[in-house]
């Protein structure tokens, strides 16, 4: 599953046409697409709404997998051509000073740019950075319910110095939104596949279920039971747990030594 962000409808409208993406909901507080595998909110402008956006989205996600985050706008910069498309390997929020670093793992086809977010629209380009409105309130917030490198943002050129953002119109928006529908695709398909390894290697074993029936396992030994289990995929691939020698022992803490110590050999061994 995927969720985009967008600020402005013009922005929505070549992604809601591309990947035929319907409205589902009607009552949501904020303009909402949807079809099996994305999910679209319009946020409207500023880092705020954004936020408030991405929170929404997250919040009627399914919570059985990690999805990927992808938010998709329109930047100025000072000198680069009108059309061309970034994706932000810093994001820098101008009001507080913070900064974040998109981890960039994926092999796109678009070259990465220093991205700042302002609180309102800049008459010219000071720093040597794309500059939007959006990415300082998505991205922090979109993190808290993915991966990082799961967490993106690609932004592309509206307004520069030879062109000032009051030229911008929203059927500009569109124009340059669909131009790069090319690049969005790649860069949408590549997420999807980072975020399907992502949910296998951190799928719970099949059978920790059984496990968690026989013994009573507090909070903490849940989390504990969580672990182990994806320590065991990771080292052990898709065998079988040793349920036959697990359902001799008399305690769930008795179950967690034995997984652990089991587990800690094949890491020896490996």
């Amino acid at each position: 599953m995927i969720n985009i962000v967008t600020a402005l409808p013009a922005e929505a409208r070549p992604l809601r046409d591309h990947f035929k993406l319907c409205d589902k909901l009607q009552n949501s507080a904020f303009p909402l697409y949807r079809n099996a595998d994305m999910a679209l909110i319009v946020a409207g402008p500023g880092k705020v709404a954004a936020a408030a956006a991405t929170a929404v989205l997250a919040g009627i996600a399914p919570a059985s997998t990690t999805s990927a985050w992808l938010n998709v706008g329109i930047a100025g910069h000072a000198y680069h051509a009108i059309g061309s498309a970034f994706i932000a390997h810093r994001i820098t929020d101008q009001a507080s000073g913070s900064h974040w670093y998109p981890p960039q793992t994926l092999a796109p086809s678009l070259p990465t740019e220093n991205l700042r977010t302002v609180d309102l629209p800049e008459a010219d380009y000071p720093e040597d950075a794309l500059c939007d409105m959006e990415a300082s309130g998505f991205y922090p917030v979109a993190c808290r319910f993915s991966s990082s490198e799961l967490v993106q943002c690609l932004k592309i050129v509206s307004d520069n110095n030879a062109q000032p953002s009051s030229a911008v119109t929203a059927k500009l928006c569109s124009q340059l939104v669909t131009d790069r529908l090319a690049d969005i695709a790649q860069l949408v398909h590549a997420l999807s596949d980072l975020a399907g390894e992502y949910n296998h290697w951190h799928a719970p074993h099949p059978q920790l279920a059984q496990l968690a029936a026989r013994w009573h396992f507090s909070v903490s030994q849940q989390h504990q039971l969580q672990q182990l289990g994806r320590r065991w995929q990771a080292l052990a691939g898709g065998e079988s747990l040793m349920l036959e020698q697990l359902q001799k022992k008399n305690s769930a803490t008795e179950v967690l030594q034995c997984l652990r110590q089991h587990l800690d050999t094949l890491a020896g061994n490996a």
